[in-house]
């Protein structure tokens, strides 16, 4: 089945995406869709190639700035390497031509024999010394340069702000190692030309009594024909999945008999059953291939007719032939040796043929690596920064962070809601206030707080900071007097000293305030009890590999894997207290103006969040504090405002006596959660 991308009547601006047609095919229990251009010729292969240039010569560039001199000596000795084949075929056909000469003088030719072998053995010797250095070389440069691209594409990461990476077209999937495989297939690339030219230089001027060009061109046929009739779905854009009911209901199943379902399978009693399902959906797949769908696409032309098999034989039975008539015509100008000579050749010719155009196509994807690995500095950031300092000079250390919002609007990148996250906010809220954000889920508190602390812009409307836009202000500055402390924030796979230290780059060394912190943040108990304290790794990444060691329980091997450092594993709570600890180390450095606690407390229990709340209070002095929180407790009693959310939209504002005498949003929330307390102290005790 084959689907046209249709056009619309009338002028409109050229697509790239005309002239693709979607083909679809059935291969087992795949459907297979290939979309094809109907204009891809060699033009198109040109305009890849030239709009690839640059990117190339950057490559290079980069590469030789990393390491200069192991770069030259690589390059030379690939460039070298494309020679070897050709130097090899010459040293072969030297001896096999002297071994003739002599046995057609009928005298001995010790000495012809010794040094062509001798020369042919002394090359062979450079080749695998050449073939040493460039090893060692290669493991040099390849550390060096996945490093540098590693650590260009981690700052294109670390670069990119929360709006930006919800874009797909923005994520970042490219690593090091990409770079270096782009770098290293081109220059295999350019190899194979290399070879590909000097063998045939070797082969005409081996070949230039016996048949010459002609012979050169009948090496060529084989490969050339099987490139221009195979079809290979890695030159394509193309996907594939399945729509067999019976292969997924076989997958299903296979997954119930794993590990994870292993409990409920156990307790129902359902293996049985698993394996009669199993047998039914088997016996109903039949011989339907389950072979990967682009397998069975490159095989389709053998298995529909042996012609093309056939042929591919035939033609390269073509060089032999080709001997074969011109000796029968002319024997004086051939001889054994000749024959056997030139059908080496052309073997060696045919393979470095089929070499070229086999990574001819891997240089194409490199090419579009680069361009991948490239573009992401091109990678635009949602929430922009200024050029003033904040805090600004004529703020005393006594006030907080001002905010105003004025008909403020968000919807969140890619969002499939009709109505923004946010609508229409006007809120002013002072310096050094305590604020209690409250609402039903969905009702966009947490989405006010991310925009208060600049990890989004708000997509219409006027957000100012101290009576200024926040978008003059230095990025690094106001996130240096923020914080944000989030049931979302997470462990770092670092000591826990690194976790609470990192709080505060200034302080990340300083254990006694790092003590504090922990203290502060209620984890000091638990981090005591752990063996290696302030020094343990939650996950140590050991990444163990073994073979033929799964089983052998008393075998020397399995202890020293005991001894192994092992994941440590903490409660919910405990994790809630460790990030507490990071935001109180950040606290303590003197820099925060602004507070933001998103839900911190969802996994503590009722005393650890009322502690929590209290030491945070506790630092309340010249700093403005927003808390989100879905529990109605003596934060909303003695805050100095609380919002009451809405749909995107702020239903009140007030105190938590004024809310409550309006009787509206706020009052019926409170309300509710009171009366399930109530009713939770009333349920009579139960054996």
């Amino acid at each position: 089945m084959t689907v046209a991308c249709e056009k619309k009547d009338g002028p409109s601006e050229p697509n790239k995406f005309d002239n693709v047609v979607i083909e679809s095919q059935q291969l087992g229990v795949w459907r297979l869709l290939v979309a094809s251009n109907k204009r891809m010729g060699l033009y198109r292969y040109y305009e890849e190639f030239q709009t690839s240039i640059p990117y190339m010569i950057r490559l290079f560039s980069d590469v030789h700035a990393t390491a200069p001199r192991l770069f030259v000596l690589f390059v030379l000795f690939r460039i070298w390497g494309g020679f070897e084949e050709a130097l090899f075929m010459h040293m072969t056909t030297r001896i096999l031509r002297t071994i003739e000469f002599g046995l057609t003088r009928n005298q001995p030719f010790v000495r012809e024999v010794l040094w062509a072998i001798g020369l042919r053995v002394f090359c062979s010797a450079l080749i695998a010394y050449m073939g040493w250095v460039s090893d060692k070389l290669l493991k040099r440069l390849r550390s060096q340069i996945t490093s540098h691209f590693d650590l260009y594409l981690m700052q294109a990461r670390l670069r990119m702000d929360i709006p930006a990476s919800l874009n797909a077209e923005n994520k970042i999937e490219m690593s090091g190692d990409d770079a270096w495989s782009a770098f290293e297939d081109i220059l295999e690339y350019c190899t194979s030309v290399i070879e590909l030219l000097s063998q045939i230089f070797v082969i005409y001027s081996q070949a230039r009594i016996t048949g010459g060009l002609g012979f050169v061109l009948v090496c060529l046929m084989s490969p050339l024909y099987y490139e221009l009739t195979s079809q290979r779905l890695w030159r394509k854009v193309c996907y594939a999945y399945v729509n067999n009911d019976a292969y997924l209901r076989i997958e299903a199943l296979k997954s119930l008999a794993s590990g994870k379902f292993r409990e409920d399978i156990l307790s129902n009693d359902l293996g049985a059953w698993v394996m009669e399902q199993y047998k039914v959906a088997r016996e109903k797949l039949g011989d339907t291939s389950d072979e990967h769908p682009f397998t069975q696409f490159g095989e389709g032309d053998g298995f529909n007719s042996p012609l093309k098999r056939i042929m591919g034989t035939v033609l390269s039975d073509l060089p032999m032939a080709y001997c074969g008539f011109n000796a029968a015509f002319s024997p004086s100008r051939f001889s054994l040796a000749s024959i056997a000579i030139m059908q080496s050749l052309s073997s060696n010719l045919r393979l470095s043929l089929e070499s070229l155009l086999y990574r001819g196509e891997r240089f194409r994807k490199s090419l579009d690596s680069i361009k991948k690995v490239y573009s992401v500095s091109k990678i635009q950031n949602k929430v922009d920064g200024g050029q003033a300092h904040y805090p600004p000079s004529e703020k005393t250390a006594s006030q907080g962070m001002s905010f105003e919002l004025r008909n403020l609007s968000f919807s969140y990148p890619g969002s499939k809601k009709t109505t923004n996250a946010l609508d229409s906010i006007n809120l002013k809220i002072p310096g050094g206030s305590v604020v209690v954000l409250v609402g039903s889920n969905g009702s966009g508190k947490s989405t006010i707080v991310r925009i208060l602390s600049r990890l989004f812009a708000p997509t219409s409307g006027d957000f100012l900071i101290d009576s200024r836009p926040a978008d003059d202000y230095d990025l690094a500055d106001l996130r240096r007097a923020s914080t944000l402390l989030s049931q979302d924030n997470s462990i770092y796979p670092l000591s826990f000293a690194e976790n609470i230290g990192l709080g505060c780059l200034d302080l990340a060394g300083d254990m006694d305030m790092i003590e504090k912190a922990a203290e502060q943040g209620g984890a000091a108990g638990f981090i005591s009890k752990l063996d290696t304290a302030y020094n343990t790794v939650l996950d140590p990444g050991c990444g163990i590999v073994s073979m033929n060691l799964q089983g052998n329980a008393d075998h020397p091997l399995q202890k020293e894997v005991d001894k192994l450092p092992k994941e440590t594993k903490i409660s919910g709570g405990e994790t809630q207290r460790l990030v507490a600890a990071r935001s109180f180390m950040r606290l303590n450095s003197g820099k925060v103006k602004f507070i933001a606690v998103d839900e911190p407390s969802s996994a503590l229990d009722a005393e650890g969040e009322l502690q929590l709340f209290d030491r945070l209070l506790e630092a309340r002095e010249g700093k403005t504090m927003v808390f989100v929180t879905h529990r109605f407790g003596h934060l909303t009693k003695y805050a100095d405002m609380i919002i009451c959310m809405k749909d995107g939209k702020i239903e009140e504002t007030g105190s938590h006596d004024e809310l409550m005498k309006r009787e509206g949003e706020y009052a019926k929330l409170y309300n509710i959660q009171a009366n399930a307390f109530m009713e939770v102290g009333k349920r009579p005790e139960t054996c």
